[in-house]
């Protein structure tokens, strides 16, 4: 939570934080001004002091909306007047911008760096920064950076945002569903009124549409796979591929709400009726979807779930990450991740080595097992995967984000 920033900057040892970039894609910049948009931002912390936004003047109002203590960049670091220093030279110009930020604003120490920003340009600004300054050491975390735990575990305000989130997705879910079914059906194709197969294509643009209607959006994209592409997990659809009676449909929809929270929710489809195949591959997946939900805990290691998915799995003859590393058949990937600011976050449910999380109150997690076969023969290719996304309140109560039905088969007429 943004409140254990203060603990979490004296255990990693740092003295100040600096967020940079855009406010485009870069999470951590959201995470502390509530999804404002903002172009060239710089935010500041030091230990144990309020958190300063630094913007443009041309974005005083949207900044006034954050409750941060404000600096105009404009007024007290002009850009035309620091490349008129400078002779055009745009990489001096702002190396000699972020270090007035730095004194101005009484960085000392050991000031971590986070943020968005093209991979060539903050390594060049960075090192340049890093030669100029005096008595201010430039920190970049590899890994589980600060940020990544303090965002790990919600306040109430963000499980708000991320239930309201999961209850628009699931409606838009149901949209979708009542949309495919008021087609009609010929020889095991799904037909429009103009008598031309309904395709894959066309359910997204049916999605995009309905998204657009409450709210939300895709910028991600959605997988809506059918098939043999359904046994890839990330496959995300043939646009030009028309639905089809008995074919597994993995619907993978991660859209996300203006303030910047996703929701991520899974549900495989059979349309009219399902194979024995993908039938027995569903029972089994939601027979350790179930498992995993009625043994979910605070202060379980998430790794645990994982191993406990794997087992099962294995036990039943699939291959799995564990037993065939680089599968492409069984279950091949882990069994959920975080979700908040991020479609993919803190904490992990990996049995990688160093994963030694433990589930805590303010998790919000998905949980996702799931088989894939995509290359059987005769083109009786498939995927299955059960996802929900789920949330650990104060109390360490398990809350369910994802509130649709699971079943298999959906009725055609």
């Amino acid at each position: 939570m943004r409140a254990d920033l203060d603990r979490l900057m004296a255990e990693r040892k740092l003295d100040a934080l600096m967020v940079m970039g855009n406010s485009g894609g870069n999470s951590v910049m959201n995470y502390l001004t509530g999804g404002v948009h903002l172009e060239g931002a710089v935010i500041v912390k030091r230990r144990a002091g309020p958190v300063t936004l630094i913007h443009g003047g041309m974005e005083r109002d949207s900044a006034a909306t954050t409750g941060l203590a404000l600096v105009d960049r404009d007024a007290l670091y002009n850009r035309y007047e620091l490349l008129r220093k400078h002779e055009g030279n745009q990489l001096a110009a702002t190396v000699d911008m972020f270090s007035q930020i730095i004194e101005h604003q009484a960085l000392a120490g050991r000031l971590g760096v986070y943020g968005k920003m093209d991979v060539g340009e903050s390594y060049t600004l960075l090192n340049q920064l890093s030669d100029r300054l005096a008595g201010v050491e430039l920190v970049g975390e590899y890994g589980q950076s600060l940020f990544d735990l303090a965002r790990a575990t919600k306040d109430d305000t963000e499980l708000a945002e991320l239930a309201e989130a999961g209850r628009l997705t699931c409606q838009v879910v149901g949209e979708v569903q009542a949309f495919i079914q008021s087609h009609r059906v010929r020889d095991e194709v799904v037909m429009q009124a103009d008598g031309e197969p309904l395709t894959i294509g066309h359910v997204k643009a049916f999605i995009r549409r309905q998204l657009q209607a409450v709210g939300m959006n895709e910028d991600h994209g959605t997988i809506f796979a059918q098939g043999r592409d359904a046994g890839v997990p990330h496959n995300s659809g043939d646009l030009a591929m028309p639905l089809r009676l008995g074919r597994s449909i993995v619907f993978d929809i991660f859209p996300q709400l203006p303030s910047g929270y996703f929701h991520d929710m899974t549900r495989t489809w059979s349309l009219g009726y399902a194979t024995d195949e993908v039938q027995q591959a569903w029972d089994q997946t939601k027979a350790i979807y179930d498992r995993v939900m009625t043994t979910l805990k605070v202060g379980e290691p998430c790794r645990s779930y994982q191993e406990m998915t794997l087992d099962f799995y294995e036990g039943l003859g699939h291959k799995t990450a564990r037993t065939h590393p680089g599968t492409h058949e069984g279950y091949v990937h882990g069994l959920g991740h975080g979700i908040g600011l991020d479609v993919h976050e803190g904490p992990g449910f990996s049995h990688a080595a160093g994963n030694d999380t433990l589930v805590q109150p303010g998790h919000v997690v998905t949980i996702e097992p799931g088989l894939y076969y995509p290359d059987l023969p005769d083109g009786k290719g498939f995927g299955v995967r059960i996802e929900d996304a789920v949330a650990f309140n104060e109390a360490g109560e398990l809350v369910w984000l994802t509130k649709y039905p699971y079943d298999l088969v959906v009725p055609m007429k």
